[in-house]
């Protein structure tokens, strides 16, 4: 599912993610700045990125520890499982998948530890998502959907340390639950919640 999506946005076809906590606040472009630091597959920001308060490595980090049993009560999320990337986009990178339901209306979530690139190329325009740059818990993020699709996913990078992103993906099982704001206040909301318990970890 994601990792097909995810393969599928950094060669330039199709992207997904999302979560639900506190929404994450738009940042306005600023004059384009080369900011470096990105690895294959995409090129500079066309924003400038702000500086991250400090560096979180997410090296030896646990995806599915990055929520306690009171913000997996919060994104009403049921069920984790640990995983590993076996594509070759971000591949080894550790992965927790969650199941969810609010009522009727099922989903999941997957939080992914990047250690081999930043979140510079995802909003540089060359891959095929429409990408915004967020402030998740005081760190740069960029919020994605697949470019020219609604109602789909939404995902959120935080750059977290150099050549380093946490992403947390938010997709409706349900058709037709959750609006593309909706969906993107998830998985912003999801990802300020695992910000948060990564910086009691580190």
């Amino acid at each position: 599912m994601i990792r097909f999506a995810l393969v599928a946005a950094v060669a330039g076809l199709v992207l997904t993610g999302c979560t639900e906590t506190d929404p994450g606040e738009a940042v306005p472009p600023a004059p384009t700045t080369p900011t470096g630091g990105a690895s294959g597959g995409g090129g500079q920001p066309t924003v400038a990125v702000p500086p991250r308060p400090r560096d979180i490595s997410l090296d030896g980090v646990d995806p599915c520890k990055l929520f306690s049993p009171a913000q997996l009560q919060q994104i009403k999320v049921s069920r984790q499982k640990n995983d590993v990337q076996t594509e070759e986009v971000f591949k080894g990178a550790p992965v927790c998948a969650m199941d969810g339901a609010d009522g009727q209306a099922y989903f999941d979530y997957e939080a992914w530890l990047v250690t081999t690139e930043g979140i510079d190329p995802w909003l540089s325009g060359k891959r095929n998502v429409d990408a915004k740059l967020v402030s998740i818990d005081g760190f740069p993020a960029a919020s994605i959907k697949v470019r020219g699709t609604t109602s789909f996913t939404c995902q959120t990078a935080v750059g977290v340390a150099d050549n380093q992103q946490l992403m947390v993906q938010f997709r409706p099982t349900t058709r037709g639950a959750f609006t593309q704001e909706q969906m993107c206040q998830k998985s912003e909301q999801a990802a300020t919640l695992a910000m948060q318990t990564l910086k009691t970890l580190k």
